[in-house]
């Protein structure tokens, strides 16, 4: 998952000479000049009080899927970035300063569409054995496997990535690379080869991260030690972290409230408020906006584009709003973050008007219609099937829900089986990245059933414009085609919520989760 993204004003040659900027005296400088920029990264995260050592229990809604270490998500939230380290982290929307962790610099070519990028030297797997070039190429290869859960695979598909070198790698793009590459590098964590086939049933999770596993226990709890061999020897602070499932929201504030877990993830909104509330211990930490849709088959009812309409029109986004996140985020119905390609005069084009998505359904003769709705089984989620439950009753369908554990449900959507389903995703800094990464909106490994080729040829459009003018017009166009098809119905923009006790410092969600070789305990 990413944190805290805002919206990027850079025109693509801007951003491309900042990025290259950021890093490219490392090239001439070496490891030290990275190390320097490192520790100015992380001065934003407060770690003045922190102690050494001690332990850091923190509870997830979801178990951990190792198998799913090269895609993006909160069954992982708490565990993966301390074990699989990716070759730069973004923290926020602070692309032109990604934090070197495997890499230390990397330069874009002036046509944007070349990448060198330098590798640190002295790092090791948990294994022992070194890292180089060759752990590059090869996790890039497995995230393109038709069984690699990584959301960046179209962007991948497109580039070559060639070892130049033990600790270079050159990446070769068919796109402009300066909308998406920072992202991608910070998605996609390095994998040890000789162990990658283990992930999926968890028997060996082996990285170059700052802890390493101690104990998997399926379905339960992970638990992780301080890797001594780390590369960064004044890193991590912690001894251990145990990420310990619990599904239950009353539960995980329970345990927070008696102490034995520090920090939480999966509580309702009203709950994280609620433990926050009570004498100062525990404050609300705002991540990544994340993106509620509803994602509707076109098939049976709803191969009629009006009955699609219609349940636009039924829905009550700001009772979402209000009542499961409340009243945190916005309802305006886009995809995309706000900025110079924002279609702002395109929002709220499905108000709630229960009235008219009525006669929609009637003139369609679409009555009584069955809508079976597929959602992850959590709190969250559930309540925000309820509300578009009693919607679209209201307007005469027939919605049934299909909740699902996390596994089960991302293995039927990946199949394209999902039927109509409720989604939520991180919202992405471009919409060149939006149109490739989100599988409710990319061409590749899509999640959805919809598809023509007036859409396909829009996609492209966002893909090859990149930014400037051409890109907001891209985006334009391709928005209103959405809207007009009304395949998917953006319900609420919202930021994902972590309590945490004020006993944790260094406390920074980036892309794939919780930096933890930052996380501390206070004196």
């Amino acid at each position: 998952m990413r944190t805290g993204i805002q919206s990027r004003r850079h025109s693509r040659s801007a951003l491309r000479a900042a990025l290259t900027l950021a890093l490219s005296s490392a090239l001439t400088a070496g490891c030290q000049s990275a190390v320097k920029l490192e520790r100015q990264q992380a001065a934003g995260v407060s770690t003045a009080s922190c102690r050494a050592g001690g332990t850091l229990v923190a509870a997830s809604a979801q178990p951990p899927i190792p198998g799913r270490v090269l895609a993006q998500g909160a069954a992982n939230l708490f565990w993966v970035r301390g074990v699989f380290e990716p070759l730069i982290s973004v923290k926020g929307s602070d692309l032109a300063h990604p934090v070197p962790l495997l890499a230390t610099a990397w330069k874009v070519g002036g046509d944007d569409r070349t990448a060198t990028i330098t590798l640190r030297d002295g790092v090791t797997f948990h294994s022992g054995r070194p890292f180089t070039s060759a752990d590059v190429v090869y996790t890039f290869k497995q995230a393109l496997t038709p069984a690699s859960p990584s959301n960046d695979k179209q962007i991948i598909s497109g580039w070559r990535i060639k070892a130049t070198g033990e600790h270079e790698v050159t990446i070769e793009s068919k796109t402009p690379l300066s909308p998406v590459l920072a992202s991608v590098l910070d998605d996609t964590p390095i994998v040890d080869s000789q162990t990658y086939k283990d992930l999926a049933d968890g028997s060996k999770i082996i990285g170059t991260g700052p802890y390493r596993l101690e104990r998997y226990q399926p379905g339960a709890q992970i638990t992780l030690v301080r890797n001594d061999r780390y590369w960064d020897k004044t890193l991590p602070h912690l001894d251990r972290i145990e990420n310990v499932v619990i599904s239950d929201s009353t539960a995980q504030l329970a345990a927070l409230r008696s102490g034995r877990a520090q920090v939480a993830s999966g509580l309702t909104t009203q709950d994280a408020a609620t433990v926050t509330q009570k004498g100062g211990q525990f404050q609300l930490n705002e991540g990544q906006n994340v993106l509620y849709s509803l994602v509707l088959d076109t098939s049976g009812a709803f191969a009629k584009k009006a009955v699609r309409q219609a349940v636009g029109y039924a829905i009550d986004r700001d009772r979402i709003k209000q009542q499961v996140f409340s009243g945190l985020g916005n309802t305006s119905g886009l995809l995309w973050l706000t900025g110079s390609a924002y279609p702002k005069d395109l929002e709220n084009a499905y108000r709630y008007t229960p009235d008219r998505a009525r006669q929609l359904i009637e003139e369609a003769g679409a009555s009584g219609a069955e809508v079976p709705i597929t959602i992850i089984n959590n709190p969250q989620l559930q309540a925000v099937y309820q509300i578009i439950a009693n919607n679209l009753t209201d307007i005469g369908l027939k919605p049934t829900l299909v909740a699902l554990p996390a596994p089960d449900y991302q293995a039927r959507l990946a199949a394209g089986k999902g039927g109509n389903y409720l989604s939520f995703r991180g919202q992405v800094p471009s919409p060149s990245l939006v149109a490739q990464t989100n599988p409710d909106v990319r061409l590749q490994g899509a999640h959805r059933t919809f598809s023509s080729s007036e859409y396909t040829a829009l996609v492209q459009g966002v893909i090859q414009a990149g930014g400037g003018q051409a890109g907001a017009e891209a985006v334009r166009k391709l928005t209103t085609y959405m809207l007009d098809q009304a395949v998917q119905h953006v319900l609420v923009t919202t930021p994902a919520i972590t309590a945490k006790s004020t006993a944790v410092q260094g406390f920074s969600l980036v892309s794939g989760g919780l930096l933890s070789r930052e996380t501390c305990l206070v004196r």
